[in-house]
């Protein structure tokens, strides 16, 4: 027999109804698991779990009650997939946009309006101060020269000698090829696999092709099939873990920065004497930007120890248009290890960004819902390709998140070229003070 929204909710806070069985009940028995009702079902299981938050802990909270973000989807089989666990609602970041800026790219063509979504004063008008010189002088060029997913599994080895024989035989490009017929996802191709030996334990390094999607949970399924597969011929081995930290996900690292992960894209720009005169202040020249880059991004990150970070804010740009666009915001950590340079040549500034590790998705996880899905769209990346080397969307998004860090780096480059104008700005846009 069917229950109602209230025996529901009273069987939850009973622990009759498990927490992630929630959505499926509300959806199966109040609206008889009609598909077009699901989105419904899913804020009705939110608003139980929310009223029960409330009563626990005494506050009200009809801000979170008031968003809705339609996160759940159906399987063909008619499994509910919630998108979270345990969602009460939405959490809101105010959503703004630069540009538009000309991006000249293998992939990005034309001009693009950049949506970020961020609390930071001060963000959004320096991203758009740095557009405008780079629009003055011609527009971004940008290329990708990687594309490609990582998982790296760690086995170890009974001997120093056995595990020399799984490295010579993971070197057989025909027992790759045929490890890569494991792979059942559509939109995961295994390219090859790395392997680096460290005594007895053996680190396996497996690229992917990944389509449209940013591709990491995919690559991680494949890599538990290869990996099984692996261990039936080397018996004798015993896994460590399906995932190493080799790969490297989410961490500060330099693997990534030499052999790329996700996409690797390069930016480039000339901005004139003459414009660099006409949209910063007086006296800020390619000559005193090259300086301040050198000393504070390479002298002053190699001083600190600073791991890939060798640029001027690379995350604040990555971290509001990922958070605008639906992607996984804990890559920004990789992701936003980048190299600026800035030289004086000729009568102006070239000015090159390197982005090794941008791990971002045009379909997939975040990028299916609500603002997110919207502002793709607004990109022209929300089209899926017909295979996984027709993946146009997704390589749009890394030269556009490019051009997001390279136009917030140029303004805050030639801003603290300035001398104090940084810290005047910050206190004019975020406080409301004149000085």
């Amino acid at each position: 027999m069917a229950r109602t929204i209230v025996e529901i909710k009273e069987q939850y806070l009973s622990g009759a109804i498990k927490t992630q069985h929630l959505e499926a009940v509300v959806f199966e028995d109040v609206y008889q698991s009609q598909r077009e009702k699901l989105a419904e079902a899913c804020a009705d299981a939110a608003s139980i779990r929310r009223e029960m938050l409330e009563e626990h802990t005494g506050v009200k909270m009809p801000v979170v009650g008031g968003t809705k973000l339609d996160s759940c989807t159906l399987t063909k089989d008619g499994t509910v997939l919630t998108g979270i666990e345990n969602k009460i609602g939405s959490a809101l970041v105010p959503l703004g946009f630069a540009g538009p800026v000309k991006i000249n790219g293998d992939f990005a063509k034309g001009d693009y309006y950049l949506p970020l979504a961020t609390n930071e004063a001060a963000l959004i008008a320096g991203t758009q101060r740095g557009v405008k010189a780079i629009n003055l002088s011609g527009g971004l060029t940008t290329i990708v020269t990687f594309d490609g997913m990582t998982r790296a599994p760690m086995v170890e080895a009974p001997s120093l000698a056995r595990g020399r024989d799984m490295i010579n035989a993971l070197a057989d490009e025909a027992y790759i090829a045929d490890l890569g017929k494991l792979c059942k996802d559509p939109f995961v191709r295994l390219t090859g696999i790395d392997t680096y030996q460290v005594g007895t334990k053996i680190f396996l390094r497996m690229f992917y092709k990944t389509g449209d999607a940013m591709g990491m949970n995919g690559c991680t399924k494949a890599s538990a099939d290869i990996t099984k597969a692996i261990m039936e011929r080397f018996s004798d081995f015993t896994l460590i873990s399906i995932t190493s930290n080799l790969c490297s996900d989410k961490k500060s690292n330099h693997i990534n920065i030499l052999t790329g992960r996700g996409k690797t894209v390069h930016a480039t720009v000339f901005i004139p004497e003459e414009v660099l005169g006409k949209v910063f202040r007086a006296g800020v020249t390619s000559r005193k930007v090259e300086k301040l880059v050198f000393n504070k991004c390479y002298l002053g990150s190699a001083f600190s120890g600073t791991m890939g970070g060798y640029n001027v804010n690379t995350a604040n740009a990555l971290a509001a248009f990922y958070m605008a666009t639906g992607q996984d915001l804990a890559h920004v950590v990789s992701s936003s290890s980048s190299f600026l340079q800035a030289e004086a040549v000729g009568d102006g500034l070239l000015v090159q960004g390197f982005y090794p590790q941008l791990e971002v998705a045009a379909m997939g996880g975040g990028t299916m819902f609500g603002t997110a899905k919207e502002m793709l769209r607004m990109l022209g990346c929300d089209k899926v390709g017909s295979s996984l080397d027709d993946n146009t969307s997704v390589k749009k998004v890394a030269e556009i998140a490019a051009a997001c860090a390279m136009a917030l780096d140029i303004n805050t480059t030639c801003t603290q070229a300035a001398a104090y104008e940084l810290a005047e700005g910050h206190v004019r846009l975020a406080r409301g003070e004149k000085d």
